[in-house]
């Protein structure tokens, strides 16, 4: 169930909730398939629960409804609450947070169906990411210095990794081949990566994220994930690159069925992901891909998505990759949206 499914049946649910005179305030049309369709003039937003509360969405429209009948919100949200849990199978659970906000919890099964939705189609906002090839390695070029824009490579002052928490360059291999950024990357139905550019592309990348994020272009030079939201999206989505690829080679490929039930860090990935298709603006999203990708480190920490040690890969690495393929999926969509490169490596 994706946030536009779940306001269209928060909307079919609340007449019921309210009393036969009321109930007649809020019928009528709103725009088919959106993520704010309308109770007469009542919008329904359903978006990721605010201050990492408990749920996958969280809905404040009791609140309107109840200002416009004379009804507390508390108890317009509990008989929602009620409604939400009994007559819809994708939830799982509902509760009444903040004096009237609703918090919504999904099923293992809408879950695991919202993760392969995201997938697919990438953000369900953006066009629809396909899968491109691995890009081919060869010799090193030779690159011109961009000394106002580039600072020192994060992967030099990095600490030691672990095998899988290599920087996404893969250690030990060649860059890849310059390519023309003019030209869209090609795309191959038959590989695994979501739809990637080699490498980014600084001088291009930075004045961009700069421009609709009002940071500033110097600080977002600093190429370390504490100093730089753009670096810190661009390297989620390469991690997410490096981890599908060496998932291959140790025989994983990814499989929402593993994925559940998630953990909190990952319920609060998977919420963030949803949520993503409601955002267009490019301020906002700018700013919500960065809130992805701190959400995607966090889930990485505490559940990594490769084997560990003497750890043997088993279903929950494999669900852990689809988490993270979405992830990729829904960075790639929203980079892609805002001009700036998704980079398979850095």
């Amino acid at each position: 169930m994706t946030p536009a499914q779940l306001s269209r049946t928060i909307r079919h649910v609340l007449p019921h909730v309210l009393p036969d005179g009321e109930a007649a305030r809020f019928t009528g049309d709103g725009p088919s398939g959106s993520a704010a369709a309308r109770i007469g003039g009542v919008r329904v937003v359903v978006e990721s629960p605010p201050r990492r509360g408990p749920g996958d969405y969280a809905t404040g429209v009791a609140f309107q409804i109840a200002a416009a009948c004379g009804r507390p919100a508390q108890e317009l949200a509990q008989q929602l609450c009620a409604r939400l849990e009994g007559d819809v199978d994708a939830v799982g659970g509902a509760e009444v947070v903040g004096g009237g906000f609703v918090n919504v919890t999904l099923t293992n099964e809408a879950r695991v169906a919202l993760l392969r939705t995201l997938t697919e189609s990438g953000s369900a906002g953006a066009a629809a990411p396909t899968r491109t090839a691995e890009p081919p390695r060869t010799a090193a070029p030779t690159r011109t210095a961009e000394p106002t824009l580039v600072a020192e490579p994060f992967r030099t002052a990095a600490p030691p990794r672990t095998a899988d928490q290599r920087a996404p360059s893969d250690a030990g291999a060649p860059p890849t081949a310059p390519t023309d950024y003019a030209t869209p990357p090609t795309a191959s139905p038959d590989s695994e990566a979501p739809p990637t550019a080699p490498t980014d592309v600084p001088a291009r990348d930075i004045p961009r994220w700069a421009a609709v994020t009002g940071e500033d272009p110097a600080v977002l030079a600093v190429r370390t994930e504490r100093a730089s939201s753009l670096f810190r999206v661009q390297y989620a989505h390469a991690r997410v690159c490096s981890l599908l690829r060496n998932g291959r080679r140790l025989g994983l490929r990814p499989d929402a069925e593993g994925a559940v039930p998630l953990d909190a860090a990952g319920a609060r990935l998977l919420a963030l992901l949803a949520d993503r298709a409601r955002i267009t603006a490019a301020g906002p999203l700018a700013r919500h891909l960065d809130a992805v990708a701190q959400a995607f480190a966090a889930f990485h920490d505490v559940c990594p998505p490769l084997p560990r040690g003497e750890e043997k890969p088993g279903a929950a690495h494999r669900g852990r990759l689809a988490l993270a393929e979405a992830t990729g999926a829904v960075l790639a969509g929203g980079l892609s949206q805002l001009g700036v490169s998704a980079p398979a490596h850095l």
